[in-house]
């Protein structure tokens, strides 16, 4: 359920991703995003992130794509946001993730809702796209695992048509949290050498309370989590720690709009 800590020079993070999406979404997770977010928690999604109701239609908003257009979401994991967004705007979807498993759980998700999605195998800084296939470029809460940042970004404008927009979330770091791949403390400078103009910058509503809260609240259920996916308590605890750790480094969890030139 949870990605634990490791040491990022050597962690295979495919790996890693691959068992996170192998099993069923946690519903202890799910019983504690909700008791967090309420009336914001995206209903029926199972999403592996930290979006909410009001930023998924910001998304939706903000990419500006719809019928007869096609855009990518990258790190789509389960593809539950992504699908959300598709069938919001009748786009059509491309979902890139590092993990097979949560490929397969995003293909069976689309066909469940009748949307004609696609989902391939990639990464941020090669998504294995053509130039300019998309109209629009999201991502959710996944750009913190590739240990690239700017040739990430430089991928992302590759695959953009000149116009398309590119709208994700993310997080700045005053420090190296342990157990991640590299951070960076602000990703506005890696926009105009990529080929973006930025349009938004904004900080996500209350996302330092919710972080915490719902933290405190996976920590609390450590027992039902250890239980849920087969580990001792005491793994599930130390994990849980250390990734709870990780927010004191964390300076701004963000909502990019920026747009290909």
């Amino acid at each position: 359920m949870l990605v634990g800590m490791a040491d990022p020079a050597t962690t295979d993070w495919r790996h890693v991703f691959e068992a996170t999406y192998a099993g069923s979404p946690s519903k202890v997770q799910e019983r504690v995003w909700r008791a967090t977010l309420g009336d914001e928690y995206p209903d029926g999604l199972d999403p592996y992130s930290y979006v909410t109701r009001s930023e998924l239609r910001r998304f939706a908003l903000e990419l500006r794509v719809g019928p007869g257009q096609t855009f990518v979401d990258v790190g789509c994991g389960r593809g539950g946001a992504g699908l959300w967004v598709a069938a919001t705007t009748g786009a059509h979807l491309v979902g890139i993730d590092i993990a097979e498993a949560a490929l397969v759980a995003a293909r069976d998700r689309a066909s469940a809702m009748g949307l004609g999605a696609e989902f391939r195998r990639g990464e941020f800084e090669a998504t294995g796209l053509p130039d300019a296939t998309a109209d629009a470029v999201m991502s959710v809460d996944a750009l913190l695992f590739t240990p690239d940042k700017a040739r990430a970004v430089i991928e992302l404008r590759r695959i953009l048509r000149p116009g398309g927009r590119l709208v994700l979330t993310s997080w700045d770091y005053h420090g190296q949290p342990v157990g991640r791949p590299p951070q960076v403390p602000d990703h506005r400078p890696l926009l105009a050498p990529a080929g973006f103009r930025e349009i938004a910058y904004d900080e996500t509503d209350d996302w330092r309370r919710r972080q915490e809260q719902m933290h405190a609240g996976l920590l609390a259920e450590a027992e039902a989590l250890a239980a849920e996916d087969g580990v001792p308590v005491e793994d599930m605890r130390r994990d849980l720690e250390e990734m709870q750790a990780t927010v004191a480094f964390m300076t701004r969890r963000f909502l990019l709009v920026a747009e290909a030139v």
